[in-house]
């Protein structure tokens, strides 16, 4: 069963319950004008710190916490956390192609995703997200076979690498995930992973940024309880429709 919540996360999140695992990917304050609201946030270091501080206090004993963010959300990630004496047990990158071009710098090409546990008992379940290893595809080393993964390893904690497989990239237009009215989507297989990582079939899942609805709709396809707080009514009726629809991949 999911649900989806038209409302300002700061207002909702106080009225609900506790869950299993939080996956924030916030406003990144550049300016860019959505349905009924602007990405231009007085106070954003104050304003991230209320929201991330709600979102530790929401989670179940033993739940986990991912901040999905640039560089300078991760400032804030950091900073927050150490505060608030958050558990971070794991730092993700990641890595996309078709960043935004410029010839005064490098081209952005990735963004963070830092994992925090609320105690020491978290979900952990390894099994279900291995890919294949280089030993085995790349180098056809077959004494891989004999380990006790079978020529499988545990991702690294850069994403969206060759070994990673398809769909790592960003959601650009012509996409087969791309929805209308969203120009900022992460893949579906970056929340799958995640979530099959941190949760089990039936645990509580929270998006307190709906957006396009990414997170819902996977959480729900893999048979967790989804919830998520979206601003904009327009959205909330666009995501209620992707979950219906389910995954693309």
């Amino acid at each position: 069963m999911s649900e989806v919540i038209h409302g300002n996360c700061i207002e909702v999140l106080p009225t609900l319950g506790k869950f299993d695992f939080i996956f924030a990917d916030p406003p990144f304050n550049i300016g860019r004008d959505y349905d009924n609201y602007s990405d231009t946030i007085e106070d954003y270091w104050e304003w991230c710190e209320q929201w991330i501080a709600l979102c530790w206090d929401h989670l179940e004993p033993n739940g986990v916490l991912c901040l999905h963010g640039t560089d300078t959300l991760a400032e804030i990630f950091l900073c927050s956390a150490r505060r608030l004496k958050m558990n971070r047990i794991a730092w993700i990158n990641w890595h996309y192609r078709f960043g935004q071009c410029t010839r005064s710098n490098w081209i952005d090409a990735r963004c963070h995703c830092l994992v925090y546990a609320r105690g020491q008992g978290h979900t952990w379940c390894p099994e279900a997200v291995l890919v294949p290893s280089d030993r085995s595809e790349v180098y056809g080393d077959k004494r891989v076979t004999l380990t006790p993964n079978g020529g499988q390893r545990l991702p690294g904690t850069v994403w969206g690498v060759p070994s990673d497989g398809a769909y790592w990239g960003r959601v650009q237009g012509n996409n087969m995930e791309r929805r209308p009215l969203h120009n900022n989507q992460l893949p579906e297989v970056y929340l799958k992973r995640l979530i099959l990582a941190y949760t089990n079939p039936g645990d509580k899942v929270l998006d307190p940024f709906g957006g396009s609805g990414t997170t819902i709709t996977v959480a729900h396809h893999l048979s967790r309880v989804g919830t998520t707080i979206e601003l904009s009514n327009l959205y909330c009726q666009s995501i209620i429709n992707r979950v219906k629809e389910g995954m693309v991949r």
